[in-house]
């Protein structure tokens, strides 16, 4: 179940935004559960919940993410040394040793809600995705800078697992991938410019902070 959150939450990142203060919903569906995925982002600072169960909190300014797993009050600090042994542990699974795939243009046009969408297919390590591109959304290149500041806080370690928001030509409004032997589907809702209180970003006093798994 973690493991599923985690890749719908990487999967979803697609979908992110910018130097403003944006609040991005989506609707996302892994294993074949739908769930609401909030997004809040304010300069370098950027949260997302995925439903109630999971959360990632990021600062591009100290190129750090925090998970937090609210369930079980636990938190997990996720940068590029802290990431160092779960690449180890895949073994380079993750395509740490090659270079990221690009998504390809199909040149196939399809309109999702109110947008007129340029169709992208990818096929990575883990996977492959399916996606929908708005060439003419307004503030995408905001959006998407966001998005590649958040997997630089992590030290890109996702770079198999998706393609980065900046090779788009555009806001992805809808993905497919196939990971794992899982379907995660995410579709984005609506994008608002609007305040964010610094409070969305405060790590929770009471959850008790895990180390990732070293080497073997």
């Amino acid at each position: 179940m973690k493991k599923s959150l985690l890749i719908l939450a990487l999967s979803t990142l697609t979908l992110q935004a910018t130097f403003a203060d944006w609040v991005v919903i989506q609707k996302a569906t892994a294993d074949g559960q739908t769930q609401e995925v909030s997004i809040k982002i304010k300069g370098d600072k950027t949260r997302m919940d995925v439903g109630q169960q999971m959360s990632m909190v990021s600062d591009a300014t100290t190129n750090t993410m925090m998970m937090l797993m609210h369930s079980q009050k636990v938190m997990m600090k996720l940068d590029a040394d802290s990431m160092k042994g779960v690449m180890a542990l895949a073994g380079g699974v993750l395509g740490a040793d090659k270079p990221a795939a690009k998504p390809v243009a199909t040149g196939q046009m399809e309109k999702i809600g109110e947008h007129n969408c340029e169709i992208y297919t990818w096929s990575g390590q883990l996977g492959t995705g399916k996606f929908w591109v708005a060439k003419d959304f307004p503030h995408f290149q905001e959006l998407n800078a966001a998005q590649d500041k958040m997997m630089k806080a992590m030290g890109n370690p996702a770079a198999a697992l998706a393609p980065q928001a900046s090779d788009f030509p555009g806001m992805v409004i809808k993905s497919d991938m196939q990971m794992m032997g899982k379907s995660n589907v995410s579709e984005l809702v609506s994008v608002k410019e609007e305040p964010v209180d610094d409070t969305a970003f405060a790590l929770p006093k009471d959850y008790q902070e895990m180390k990732m798994p070293g080497k073997p």
